[in-house]
């Protein structure tokens, strides 16, 4: 997934300014936004053990405007303003959100495309796995377009090791650039 956060990293802090990220993990995609000229980095994570690993991360940033927010960002996100950019990596917490957002929907961010746009300044950027593997199907591009004025993709190559025997990864994968 390196490379993808990457390129999400460098497609949300395009135009620098004030960076929302959703969902922290290991702190590797905020390493990413913090090489970027950014104003300010919010971060929104639910998990307490990843909270605690956040207070660890912080420290090698001092001086930077950086916050977490703490919380479900379904009850957070009406809390905070608006955005440059934002990041979008989470997952579904419960079988529940699984069977909706990943299995009945074109991508598990599509749920967070209307609170996105809300969030995002006029020319801002939204980026989020997107599941595909070398183009964006129509009704994902419909998806997009019900709440953002134009998108961009790019295809990233993957190395997947010879071993793996997963058969959801593939050797490419779409990273968007969805556009206020």
């Amino acid at each position: 997934q390196i490379p993808l956060m990457e390129a999400m990293a460098k497609v949300v802090c395009s135009n620098g300014g004030d960076i929302l990220e959703l969902g922290f993990g290991r702190g590797i995609a905020s390493d990413m936004i913090q090489s970027y000229d950014v104003d300010s980095h919010i971060m929104m994570e639910c998990n307490d053990a990843v909270i605690e690993r956040y207070n660890q991360w912080k420290e090698k940033y001092p001086g930077k405007n950086i916050q977490m927010v703490k919380g479900l960002w379904q009850d957070t996100i009406d809390t905070v303003g608006l955005f440059d950019g934002i990041f979008f990596h989470t997952y579904p917490l419960n079988q529940e959100e699984y069977m909706k957002y990943v299995n009945e929907s074109i991508t598990f961010a599509a749920h967070f495309f209307q609170d996105a746009a809300k969030h995002l300044k006029p020319g801002g950027s939204f980026s989020y796995f997107s599941n595909e593997i070398d183009s964006l199907s129509r009704e994902h591009q419909r998806q997009l377009f019900e709440y953002f004025s134009s998108f961009q993709v790019e295809k990233v190559k993957l190395e997947i090791p010879a071993d793996v025997q997963d058969t959801w990864w593939a050797d490419t994968m779409i990273v968007v650039k969805a556009i206020k």
